[in-house]
């Protein structure tokens, strides 16, 4: 109903608003009554209340017809809401504004993309505020504004800006359902050695952790404005967590690794050892480092068994080049080598050097086995200039019987023809037994005598009557002026050999052992040439030695002899032999001391002067006398 026109001053009230008499009042005895301003004043007051009576109730009854309602004149943007109810206000509201509810926010990550619809945040029209505002335009909660307020709403009409609204907890679930997708934790690369020594290798994951405060607040910022578009698209805001191990230390640590199971090869000259690949990738292992890095840790113990088989290559011998007798002259037989032992700690730290400079890749140095060299006291070089000057410089020969004592002279010859081309290089020394070796029957040997407790065993040994060919070689050498060495005379004197310059060798049964050396004190190589001969019924081995002639001479005195202690001679009997038959197994020999003065000039020169004393023990002769019967063995004298 569109309210009654408010009544002007001096209009008489409208019909339907009750009239109002007014008659004047007598004055009070004694007193004037009031003047007529004062009754104009008092009737103008009167009128206006009746009027303002009058509209005041019209004004009631247009509010009472919008209780609860909106009043008219409001709306929202271009929604009239005009007289609406609340409920006929939401709808109208939520018709106007739904789309406020239709839309997504699309979220770049570092997979891929995640979507929030507007309705899984609760974003909408915010129909509670912007009702609540509505029914509040034109109204103030006080009675008499509120009666003025209405009219004036409906005349001049109320705006009110749409709201938009979203459900905080809801977007904060949704913010955190695609955290979860998101976040990690962050996963070391690893690194395995194989059975077969390859690496198997797993790549890092770096962590990842989202930053949902931010991400929830940079949402807020984007569907807060009113006209935020239907599709909103922002960066997912993540923080990275590096792991502790990544994929390029794993990939650092095999490729360092893959450059130290390389084959390593050590040269010296034109030879060249090789440790194999296979062999350095199984001393490999890798750990990981404070920093996180990884590094491969290589067992330094087990560097050792891979030098022992290159030791084996190493090590030789110093060889001279040799010499041999062709016709008369000498000439050079083989080329001579350096002697090499390999200083196998020494070496092991030069590859251990080398392998730790493959891991930093740093370039690795030509790699040299460490040895300790010797060099042949002739080299080939030396020996083509020496051998056309070679002569003979000295020479001894003895005679021997050959019979069973010698193995029938074997175990003479045997030895000689061992020593036979022997070149003694200057400096280097003549051992008899490191020349000779091992004496055994599979080399010609046979039983033969030997002197056993002071007494001769006509078979007492393997290789009896070897001395024949040290003594031989003793005197040979003695002649010629080297420096002797070690010498021991017999037991008793034999007087095949020279008094008081012979030289027994022996190896017992309980490990003792007796040499017979010298050492060539010259600048010029010796060679030694063996020589066996027989005839008459004798046996003869001579040495004769080569060498560029250097002035020596040498002179030896007649022996002295002393303390000569005549041998007796005995007999024995022997059930062994018949009666009738003796046989003599020790001749008498005459105990002696001896003395024999060697000196050696060179130029004239005396360079050395040796006095040998040799004692020669008695020994009593013994001849046995067969006892034995017709049917004992016999036994020829």
């Amino acid at each position: 109903m569109a309210p009654e026109p408010a009544t002007r001053p001096g209009d008489d009230p409208p019909h339907s608003r009750a009239s109002v008499t007014t008659e004047p009042i007598p004055a009070s005895p004694g007193r004037r009554g009031p003047s007529k301003a004062l009754r104009f004043a008092i009737a103008f007051i009167l009128g206006v209340t009746l009027v303002v009576g009058a509209g005041g109730g019209a004004l009631y009854a247009y509010g009472q017809q919008y209780t609860g309602r909106v009043l008219p004149g409001v709306g929202v943007a271009d929604t009239d809401l005009s007289g609406l109810s609340p409920d006929a206000a939401v709808t109208a509201l939520e018709s106007a504004y739904g789309s406020l509810g239709t839309g997504q926010v699309l979220l770049a990550g570092p997979d891929g993309e995640f979507m929030i619809g507007y309705a899984e945040m609760g974003r909408g029209p915010d129909t509670t505020a912007m009702l609540d505002a509505a029914l509040a335009a034109g109204r103030r909660g006080e009675p008499v504004v509120d009666l003025i307020g209405a009219p004036q709403t409906a005349i001049r009409g109320v705006t009110l800006e749409p709201a938009v609204t979203y459900d905080p907890a809801r977007l904060a679930e949704a913010v955190d359902a695609v955290a979860k997708a998101i976040d990690r934790n962050p996963k070391n690369a690893t690194l395995a050695v194989g059975g077969d020594w390859t690496y198997a290798t797993t790549p890092s994951v770096e962590g990842r952790v989202v930053d949902r405060a931010a991400l929830a607040a940079a949402i807020e910022a984007a569907i807060g404005p009113l006209d935020a578009p239907s599709e909103i698209r922002l960066d997912i805001p993540f923080a990275t967590e590096v792991p502790a191990i990544e994929t390029a230390d794993v990939e650092a640590a095999t490729a360092a690794a893959d450059r130290m199971a390389a084959d390593l090869v050590l040269t010296r000259g034109d030879d060249a050892w090789t440790i194999p690949a296979a062999s350095i990738r199984q001393l490999i292992s890798f750990v990981a480092a404070d920093d996180g890095s990884v590094v491969p840790v290589l067992d330094e113990a087990g560097i050792a068994p891979l030098i022992k088989p290159i030791a084996k290559t190493v090590n030789q011998s110093a060889k001279s080049a040799g010499f041999k007798f062709s016709g008369k002259r000498v000439v050079v037989v083989g080329s001579s080598r350096e002697g090499r032992k390999l200083d196998a700690e020494a070496t092991q730290a030069v590859v251990l050097d080398a392998l730790m400079a493959r891991q930093a890749g740093t370039p690795e140095p030509v790699l040299e086995p460490v040895v300790a060299v010797t060099e042949p006291s002739v080299t080939t070089e030396q020996a083509n200039a020496i051998a056309p000057k070679m002569r003979p410089i000295s020479t001894w020969t003895t005679k021997f019987p050959i019979w069973s004592h010698n193995a029938f002279g074997a175990n003479i010859w045997v030895p000689a023809g061992i020593i036979n081309g022997t070149v003694v290089g200057p400096g280097e020394t003549f051992d008899f037994w490191n020349t000779v070796g091992e004496v055994n029957r599979d080399k010609g040997y046979g039983l033969g005598g030997a002197i056993v407790n002071g007494r001769t065993e006509a078979q007492g040994a393997i290789g009896g009557g070897i001395c024949s060919c040290s003594t031989t070689l003793f005197n040979a050498a003695l002649r010629a002026g080297f420096k002797m060495g070690a010498r021991k005379n017999h037991y008793y004197y034999i007087d095949r050999y020279p008094l008081g310059l012979d030289a027994t060798v022996f190896i017992s049964a309980g490990g003792a052992k007796q040499t017979m050396s010298w050492t060539n004190d010259t600048e010029y190589p010796v060679l030694i040439r063996g020589i066996n001969t027989r005839g008459a019924g004798r046996g003869y081995v001579t040495f004769k030695l080569y060498s560029v002639p250097t002035g020596r001479k040498v002179s030896i005195s007649r022996a002295t002899v002393k303390n000569i202690r005549p041998a007796g001679d005995s007999t024995e009997e022997s059930t062994s032999l018949r009666a009738g038959y003796s046989q003599r197994v020790e001749y008498p020999v005459d105990g002696k001391d001896v003395w024999v003065t060697v000196t050696v000039r060179e130029n004239g020169t005396v360079i050395r002067r040796t006095t040998y004393y040799t004692h020669y023990s008695m020994v009593t002769g013994v001849v046995l006398i067969g006892t034995g019967g017709p049917s004992a063995p016999t036994s020829l004298p």
